[in-house]
């Protein structure tokens, strides 16, 4: 069970990592992988219509999601409804959730060709069937140069990628997948992270706590309700940050 999908998909050459088709192709790949998820989402839907116990507004939705299957298009592009997918969603269609792309480059293409390489990814996904264009995200990734800095103390680490033309500092604090990836699957959910604590200043506190809330779904004032009647009676105050 997921909220989102996450396909990480080759876009660097290496003749030692030999590809099954003889040739790297990202928007092939994703769309053979995209046809997979279609069609065992299609016999899913199609095997649950078949059961009298598939009625109303779950019949209708699987009804509206087979047509748009069968025309190539995910579940999550069917325009259902919010109740429509809700009535749907023990199913866990994989084609309903939103799909962030990862593109796998290499070092070099990561760390010297970095605006060239997203160009790439982005041209890449525009031609990506069997996709939803308004919700599905991308970005760049690189697999190997993380590998490569896993080995490395932190010291090593920053001076690899310094040799590499990076800032160490802002790449090891935001640019790589650990740290990107969830940010992007946030923003793909519509969720904000939000921390709640005694009010005093982090480093003075083990009791720092976060939270995933649908955006715009609740107000500080609300949160604290959610967690807890006392913290909504002793509310005091709420910082923002970007």
């Amino acid at each position: 069970d997921c909220d989102a999908l996450c396909h990480v998909v080759r876009a660097f050459e290496d003749p030692e990592t030999v590809h099954v088709d003889g040739r790297v192709d990202p928007a092939t790949d994703a769309e053979v992988v995209n046809i997979e998820l279609l069609l065992a989402d299609l016999a899913h839907a199609e095997r649950r219509l078949e059961k009298t116990t598939c009625r109303g507004e779950e019949r209708a939705a699987l009804e509206a999601v087979v047509a748009a299957l069968r025309e190539g298009v995910p579940a999550r592009a069917a325009g259902l409804s919010t109740a429509a997918q809700l009535a749907i969603k023990s199913m866990g269609l994989l084609t309903l959730k939103p799909v962030l792309y990862a593109f796998n480059v290499d070092e070099a293409d990561f760390s010297l060709g970095r605006g060239a390489a997203r160009a790439a990814a982005e041209a890449a996904l525009r031609s990506v069937r069997h996709r939803d264009p308004r919700t599905d995200a991308s970005t760049i990734v690189s697999a190997q140069l993380e590998a490569d800095l896993a080995e490395l103390g932190s010291e090593e680490q920053a001076a690899y990628l310094e040799a590499l033309g990076m800032d160490a500092k802002e790449c090891l604090e935001l640019g790589l997948s650990h740290r990107v990836l969830p940010t992007m699957v946030r923003q793909l959910l519509g969720l904000d992270l939000v921390y709640t604590g005694p009010g005093v200043p982090r480093e003075n506190t083990e009791t720092v706590k976060a939270h995933l809330v649908r955006r715009g779904s609740l107000t500080a004032e609300g949160l604290a309700g959610r967690l807890h009647g006392d913290i909504l009676r002793g509310f005091v105050c709420a910082e923002v940050a970007p």
